[in-house]
Formats: structure tokens, C-alpha cells, sequence
């Protein structure tokens, strides 16, 4: 077919898609559209991608080309224009988009969570045999809080606690274990994996060794639950976020792995809101909640009524 030839036959639909462009840049939008009209942009849109499309391939170097390429710019423009930030927006992410988003790839935050407790339970059983040995778990300089032989006192020195200076701190060390839980899964998932496997041996080791040393396990437990159970699953989410780039380099299916590495990435973008949020939020209640000289069993209870939260939101993901 000549290019007049086709041109003369589909300048009609260019010319409605045209006219549409027009009317909706005067009018700000396609809201103010009715429904068979947007369905009809929709078809004119279609059409002339499907128009741009041949004209690249059979008339690469007459006119059609650029007037198609500014018609479907502008109409792109229109048809996929966001408003950003809205409370419907909001609202749809927690009630709809995160909860369906974890149902669909709670096989890699699992995964992280299993590796995290087992590096949890290997170190438990480790420091328990020798208390000594928690120096080579802890990170450089943290082991030497604690001294074998000497049973700790938790919860000394909190009434100089600091909330808001603590908060930042802690805000700024879960975000950097979270951003590394992610970002590794590009060396083959086995950096996201060695995240939390480490992490599972601090926690592991920690709790070895106050039980071992005769400190009062519900004190230990209620100045790590309450902000720890909301760290915990963010981090679990973070280092599943990582195994699923993971994936996308090692296995890309039918894919190349330069898409299935997108496809990835943009799965995980909708978790990783959520994942901040968190961290936030598990900042602020470690900052000024968990230090409180209050009964251990108030904090437990928070700490209990958190995980039911959780596990409730999660499963409204799974009936989705």
C-alpha cells in the first residue's frame, strides 16, 4: 500500500483521536469524559499506535511517521495521566495493591524469614553451650556489652534515653539493613540470604546468652517485641524484595533477563513503600515506647496485639 493510500484511509480516525487531543487539553483530563466517549479515545488511541507502528516499518522516512509519533505523544500523555499523592490513591494501595501484592510473592519473604530464623535458632543453641562465644556473632564493639559471668540488668540507664535522637538512629540503621536486604539481591540473591541469615545469628546469639546468664527473659522480650515485630517483617519484606531481582536475572523464564528484571523490580516497588513505612514506624516505637518504665507485660501485649494486626492484614491479602 502507498503511503497516500493509507493515509487517505485512516485520516479519518487521526483526526477524531486529533480532536479529542484538542477538547482534553482544554478540559484538563479525561475525567470529565463519558464512559462510551473514553472508551472511544481508548479505541482511537489503540488504532493509531497499531498505525504508528506500520507506518515505522513501510514508511520510515515520509511525513506519517512524525505526525503519528506527536498524535500518540499527546494521546499517551492523556490516557495514562496519574494524579499523584490522593487519598483514593492512598487508601487503594493498603486496602488493595500492597495486601494482593504480598499474597502473590509471599514465597520470597518467606524464604527470607525462614533463612533469618534459622540463623536465629543456630546461634540461640550456639551461645547457650558457651556464653563466651557471643563475641563472634555480635558486630565489632557490640559483644563487649555483654560479659560472661555477669548477669545482665536490662532497662538500666533509660531514664536518660533520648527518644527523638534514638529514633533517627534507629531509622537510619534499619533503613540501611533494609536497603542492603534489597539491593544484594542483584549477586544472585546470596547477598539478601547472608542479610538475613546475620541478622538471625545477633538476635539468636543475644537471646543465647541473656537466658544462659540468668536475665529476666520477660524484661529481654518486652524491649525487643514491641517495635521488633513490625522491624522484623520489614526486613523479611525488604530481603524477599531482593530475591525476587534475584530471580529475575537467574531465572527469566520467557523472558530476557533485562525485562524479567524489570517485571522484578516493579513487583517489588510496590512493597517497598510499605517497607519504609515500617521501618518508621518501628523507629518511632523503639525510640518512645519501648524504653517506658512500665509493667513488661503492657509491652508483650502491644507486641501481641501487633503481630494478630499483621497477620490479619496478611491474610485479607490471601482472599483477594
Amino acid at each position: 500500500m502507498k503511503e497516500a493510500t493509507f493515509v487517505s484511509k485512516n485520516e479519518n480516525e487521526w483526526k477524531a483521536l486529533d480532536s479529542f487531543n484538542s477538547r482534553l487539553k482544554k478540559q484538563g483530563g479525561i475525567r470529565k469524559l463519558a464512559v462510551e466517549e473514553v472508551r472511544e479515545f481508548a479505541r482511537l488511541f489503540r488504532l493509531a499506535g497499531f498505525h504508528l507502528a506500520y507506518a515505522k516499518t513501510h514508511y520510515p522516512h515520509g511525513t506519517t511517521v512524525g505526525y503519528l509519533n506527536g498524535l500518540v505523544g499527546m494521546s499517551h500523555n492523556f490516557f495514562y495521566v496519574r494524579e499523584r499523592g490522593t487519598f483514593a490513591e492512598i487508601r487503594d494501595y493498603f486496602a488493595y495493591i500492597l495486601p494482593l501484592t504480598l499474597r502473590q510473592t509471599y514465597r520470597y519473604w518467606v524464604v527470607a524469614a525462614a533463612c533469618f530464623a534459622f540463623g536465629l535458632m543456630f546461634a540461640a543453641f550456639y551461645v547457650v553451650g558457651d556464653t563466651a562465644r557471643l563475641g563472634e556473632i555480635m558486630p565489632a564493639g557490640m559483644g563487649d556489652a555483654f560479659t560472661p559471668g555477669e548477669t545482665p540488668v536490662l532497662g538500666e540507664g533509660l531514664e536518660y534515653w533520648d527518644g527523638s535522637l534514638m529514633s533517627a538512629f534507629f531509622i537510619t540503621n534499619n533503613t540501611t539493613v533494609a536497603f542492603n536486604a534489597f539491593a544484594l539481591g542483584l549477586l544472585g540473591g546470596i547477598g539478601s540470604l547472608f542479610i538475613m541469615f546475620y541478622n538471625g545469628l545477633v538476635v539468636g546469639g543475644l537471646f543465647g546468652f541473656l537466658y544462659s546468664e540468668g536475665a529476666d527473659m520477660l524484661v529481654a522480650y518486652s524491649l525487643i517485641l514491641p517495635h521488633g515485630i513490625i522491624e522484623l517483617m520489614a526486613i523479611f519484606l525488604a530481603g524477599g524484595c531482593g530475591l525476587m531481582l534475584c530471580k529475575g536475572i537467574l531465572l527469566p523464564g520467557k523472558y530476557t533477563r533485562r525485562h524479567a528484571l524489570v517485571l522484578q523490580a516493579r513487583r517489588a516497588a510496590k512493597i517497598i513503600p510499605a517497607v519504609v513505612i515500617m521501618l518508621v514506624a518501628a523507629a518511632f516505637i523503639e525510640g518512645f515506647f519501648t524504653p517506658l518504665n512500665i509493667d513488661p507485660w503492657y509491652k508483650i501485649i502491644f507486641a501481641a496485639l501487633t503481630a494478630v494486626g499483621m497477620i490479619a492484614y496478611f491474610l485479607k491479602g490471601a482472599r483477594l
